[in-house]
């Protein structure tokens, strides 16, 4: 929904990590690229890192939103007000979109792909509005690269334009995120439900602050207008959920319920936010004492005994990350298990621990030496920064019932699969 006499975007600047603007694209008449390089000396450059930006920025003349992706700079200029969460979500649509049709996002893909991006920004906006955002349409409007060659030559060696059966395809579709005419020899659809867990945990191991930040991806591979309907068991654990818009939202509202006509393909089914439960099967243990010039630091991290969440895979992928005293001149370390690197000029100590399993407590122990002439702080608090992965777990407890399909007469095959990943989990150490 537009507010009335709303200003969408005017002028798109991208920027790559030294502030230079290597695209741009306007909609509403040409900006000069001083509004851009005006915004990274004024802003960026003047702050201590890029996550204390403010996303939106008003000037005398203009509004500035921006985002930050893969270490580039979108940002939107626009003349008036306008609905700043949608400015966001567009540029985060185009960031998301860059990424999907590159597999990447960084300076080098978009210098790459510069023809290819151009298009994308002409079919996502037109004249400063959202148009077509949905990956899996524009997909049939710009050719991912790594098919163009062979689309280009297919249509050459027959004569034939692709763009006119794809846009007759869309044209006959009775919902815009699907064509017609879609047909699989297998006929199936997955789910993936994804949580990252946010966390902070202090020294005496109780939760300071805990969320939960959940999505369902989907993949399907159905012919035809195939109508989904997805229950789960417990969907009161669900918070502040977003759908795609496919999801018909009143069926959501009467009984919780997800029905929609999928579109072709992986997709963003919907988005929530849930309460940490405290039911994490494992747990991290850091010491770490100062005095004087010196120090000594171990970590353990270990699964815990008889924990009713406990994955038969063990815990997967699991870093700790731990920044050190600025006067930090060396560390002297050994590991049980998995691998450790400290850089001298981050003071950024690493331990990839990797997987841990029900009969392992791995465990980092060393000293730590200071700087000559420098002393630690005796009450130096430090915290671990925590990585990890727990396959076939949803550590909120949210569970799929039952995924049917009607509107078609195959039975197709499908599977669901959880998994909870670190986001910013946290353990203080003092």
């Amino acid at each position: 929904i537009f507010f009335r006499n709303a200003k969408m975007i005017h002028s798109l600047f991208i920027f790559n990590a030294l502030g230079e603007i290597i695209m741009e694209k306007h909609w509403r008449g040409t900006i000069s690229r001083s509004v851009g390089e005006d915004f990274w000396t004024n802003h960026v450059m003047k702050a201590a890192q890029f996550s204390d930006v403010m996303p939106i920025i008003a000037t005398s003349r203009h509004y500035l939103v921006h985002i930050q992706r893969g270490g580039v700079f979108f940002l939107a200029v626009l003349h008036g007000e306008a609905p700043p969460l949608m400015t966001l979500e567009l540029l985060d649509r185009m960031a998301h979109i860059f990424d999907d049709y590159f597999h990447g996002l960084n300076e080098e893909v978009i210098k790459d792909n510069f023809v290819t991006c151009y298009q994308l920004l002409e079919e996502l906006v037109d004249n400063g509005f959202p148009v077509t955002t949905e990956p899996t349409v524009l997909k049939d409007l710009v050719a991912p690269p790594s098919l163009l060659n062979k689309l280009k030559s297919v249509a050459q060696a027959q004569g034939a334009s692709t763009g006119t059966s794809t846009a007759a395809s869309l044209e006959s579709s009775p919902v815009p995120w699907r064509k017609a005419g879609i047909k699989y020899t297998n006929n199936e659809i997955f789910f993936d439900v994804i949580e990252e867990i946010d966390c902070i945990i202090d020294s005496n191991g109780q939760i300071v602050s805990s969320e939960i930040s959940g999505r369902i991806e989907a993949n399907s591979r159905l012919s035809g207008f195939p109508d989904v309907l997805l229950s789960f068991v417990n969907p009161q654990v669900m918070e502040d959920v977003a759908f795609h818009p496919c999801v018909r939202f009143a069926r959501y509202e009467q009984d919780r319920s997800l029905s929609f006509v999928p579109p072709d393909g992986v997709f963003e089914l919907m988005r929530y936010r849930a309460q940490y439960p405290n039911n994490a099967p494992f747990y991290v243990t850091p010491k770490i004492s100062f005095h004087k010039d010196s120090g000594r630091l171990n970590i353990m991290v270990g699964m815990k005994a008889g924990g009713r969440d406990v994955p038969e895979k063990g815990i997967q992928d699991v870093k700790c990350t731990v920044h050190m005293p600025k006067n930090t001149e060396s560390v002297r370390l050994d590991a049980t298990q998995g691998t450790h690197a400290y850089d001298n000029m981050t003071k950024e100590l690493k331990w990839d621990v990797g997987r841990i399993s029900q009969n392992k407590v791995p465990s980092l122990n060393g000293n730590v030496s200071g700087t000559a002439g420098t002393e630690f702080g005796e009450n130096t608090g430090l915290s671990v920064l925590v990585d990890f992965k727990l396959p076939m777990i949803a550590l909120s407890g949210l569970r799929i019932d039952t995924v049917t399909l009607t509107n078609e007469k195959y039975k197709p095959y499908k599977g669901v699969r959880p998994v909870t990943k670190a986001g910013r989990y946290q353990v203080r150490t003092g």
